[in-house]
């Protein structure tokens, strides 16, 4: 059976959906409320799918390891409210293999661990039905913001995208740390994202409002 790690910071959700794929017969099912429990977890079953919550305490040291090789076999998808999330364009930052609404029915839920499973990504229908209507009410909406981002912020934000640190963004635009840390910071307001995984999907044209 296929081995499934549910890790999701809020206990009643987390026990939903582990129960509810556990119900299946199909999955090895274990959960957990922090980053750490997954890490040791997925170290020593590293054929493991892991549904993570895209707000998880140290959910961005859970992708670091996938981007830099620790973790390769690990398919990671993002769990969020399907309700505040809007996509512009379908796609992915390093690191994740999908998106999947919280609420999803079991036997979308159970299809979709067999496609990260096999190596492909996943994203909700409806993004997919919506995007080009979503692509252009937001570059409506972009062009008449009143606090645009400038062009380094984009290129501050493109390499957040890319799972690049602080440390390597400096290196890679000439800047130092704290010049980039503030950089980061106008992009996470003028987005409206409250951390890097936000800021990445953000990157990719996956619109999240913070939580």
């Amino acid at each position: 059976m296929l081995n499934v790690t549910v890790a999701h910071h809020h206990p009643l959700i987390r026990r939903g959906l582990a129960q509810s794929l556990a119900d299946g017969g199909e999955f090895t099912v274990t959960s957990y409320g922090d980053v750490d429990g997954v890490l040791a977890w997925v170290r020593a079953q590293p054929d493991s799918v892991v549904l993570a919550s895209r707000i998880l305490p140290g959910i961005d040291r859970l992708l670091d390891a996938v981007r830099g090789g620790e973790l390769p076999r690990v398919p990671v998808a993002l769990l969020g409210e399907a309700a505040v999330t809007r996509p512009t364009v379908v796609g992915v930052p390093p690191g994740v293999s999908g998106y999947l609404p919280e609420d999803a029915d079991v036997r979308a839920l159970a299809h979709a661990v067999h496609t990260l499973a096999s190596g492909a990504a996943v994203l909700p229908a409806a993004w997919i039905h919506r995007a080009g209507a979503t692509t252009a009410r937001a570059e409506s909406r972009d062009a008449h913001s009143g606090a645009p981002l400038s062009l380094r912020e984009r290129e501050v934000l493109a390499l957040v995208g890319e799972g690049l640190t602080n440390q390597q963004i400096g290196r890679r635009l000439g800047l130092s740390a704290g010049t980039v840390k503030s950089y980061i910071s106008a992009v996470y307001a003028k987005c409206g994202v409250d951390n890097r995984v936000q800021a990445a999907l953000f990157a990719h044209g996956i619109e999240v409002s913070a939580a």
